[in-house]
């Protein structure tokens, strides 16, 4: 029998698109190694749901793994419904995790496990293209990538379409992108508006322990300015715009501002090209409204809080003018570029 080398995957890397060896290769490597010790008898017979059941993914990657598998030599296909491991007559034996060599406890991990597993990467992916165009994005394309089934890229793209980062266009093929100054400047218009409001009725919902969490790690990074790096600072914006706000009464009005909130994500994208370090003026503003609040002074922090806003657009505007002059960074194949 041929021996199988499994494919070499990559070591880390810097760029956040990085990733491991596509699904469909760890599951033809599973199978073709449980074929050469023998886990696999002659005769087995493989079809696509039985295997995209046991991998806890759809069977677009399962398919794939088994055309490679079938073009090796590795697998015959039976009857047209499937494919069998050559050498004996066909088994009607029931394939297990343990058989393919995986834990006898294996469990496919859950739709929603999958989804926090790979959101950040996938937000932060579609964030990058945000300044450079309109981006059609391929949902099968997408699950291959992060080796998760359709239904995850669904779940993440309709999160991501609360917060106005991705919609649906004309023929519902989801895109995302352009992000203009224009439309940052509308989205700052809104914020400076309805943030305020929020924070009136939050204010005296906001319990004190949380509050002088967020209070103590704000002046804790502003007296140690060189710990602040894009992490840090994500954490810091949203204590502000979004676990602060949340206290608010009025859930229509949470959501409003939930989706004009996609110009958090150009500040984490500057953060994350050029550094956190441009961010601390921001941020000694945003210790001014939480001390404000500490004091029950809810007007003056309402005040501060819209003027913080009103800055922060013209900030905002010039950083998305710097993301949008460097060259398109390398996108993955799920995101293509249309004409706008």
């Amino acid at each position: 029998m041929t021996q199988h080398t499994p494919r070499k995957t990559a070591g880390p890397a810097a760029d956040p698109a990085a990733r491991p060896a596509p699904r469909y290769a760890a599951i033809g490597d599973t199978v073709a190694r449980a074929i050469d010790t023998g886990a696999l008898r002659p005769g087995t017979i493989l079809t696509e749901g039985r295997l995209a059941t046991l991998f806890g993914t759809s069977r677009t990657p399962v398919r794939t793994a088994l055309a490679d598998l079938n073009r090796q030599g590795r697998i015959d296909r039976f009857e047209g419904r499937g494919f069998v491991v050559p050498g004996a007559p066909p088994l009607r034996a029931r394939i297990s995790a343990e058989t393919l060599g995986l834990s006898p406890d294996h469990t496919p991990e859950p739709p929603t496990a999958s989804a926090e597993r790979i959101a950040r990467s996938f937000e932060d992916t579609i964030a990058r293209a945000l300044p450079f165009g309109l981006f059609r994005i391929n949902e099968q394309a997408a699950a291959d990538h992060y080796g998760v089934s359709r239904q995850v890229v669904r779940e993440l793209l309709s999160r991501l379409q609360d917060r106005g980062l991705v919609r649906k266009d004309i023929r519902s093929h989801w895109v995302t992108g352009p992000l203009t100054a224009r439309d940052l400047g509308h989205y700052f218009d809104i914020r400076a508006r309805l943030e305020p409001l929020a924070l009136r009725s939050a204010a005296p919902r906001i319990p004190p322990r949380e509050l002088d969490r967020m209070r103590a790690a704000l002046h804790n990074t502003l007296r140690h300015p060189d710990t602040l790096d894009p992490d840090r600072l994500e954490t810091l914006e949203t204590d502000l715009h979004s676990t602060l706000l949340a206290q608010a009464a009025n859930p229509y009005l949470l959501r409003m501002i939930h989706q004009t909130q996609v110009a958090l994500v150009v500040n984490r994208l500057f953060a994350n090209t050029v550094g956190a370090k441009p961010f601390t003026t921001a941020l000694e503003e945003h210790a001014i409204t939480l001390d404000l609040l500490a004091r029950h002074a809810y007007n003056a922090a309402e005040q501060t809080l819209e003027t913080h806003l009103k800055l922060a657009k013209d900030r905002t505007t010039k950083r998305l003018m710097a993301i949008s002059v460097f060259p398109q960074p390398n996108l993955p194949n799920f995101l293509r570029k249309q004409k706008d």
